[in-house]
């Protein structure tokens, strides 16, 4: 199996990007304010409102979940990263230890 840790590990950095990305917008989209008969003073205007209202706090559910996930899938690519370095290093110091009694 052919594995490339730098790759992995760049992988693992974009999806904590990723992560950063979807909590800014979280935090932006909280930071707005639906105000009550922004939408007008009638009943439509009111239900729509709350469709509004449910909708904003779904999708910043939703970028706080997004967040989370990335979080998680850079931060075990990163580990997976770092254990394919430290596996490959011990399997090549085993190689040159046979060859070098190989040798003898």
């Amino acid at each position: 199996m052919l594995v490339d840790p730098a790759l992995l590990h760049s992988g693992g950095s974009e999806s904590q990007r990723a992560g950063d990305h979807a909590h800014r917008a979280a935090q932006r989209l909280s930071a707005t304010e639906l105000v009550p008969q922004m939408f007008g003073d009638f009943a439509t205007a009111e239900t729509f409102h709350e469709a509004a209202g449910s909708a904003w706090t779904h999708h910043t559910r939703l970028l706080l979940e997004h967040r989370s996930f990335f979080g998680l899938v850079g931060r075990g690519a990163s580990m997976a990263a770092a254990g394919f370095a430290d596996m490959e290093e011990d399997n090549s110091a085993s190689v040159r230890a046979v060859w070098c009694n190989s040798a003898t």
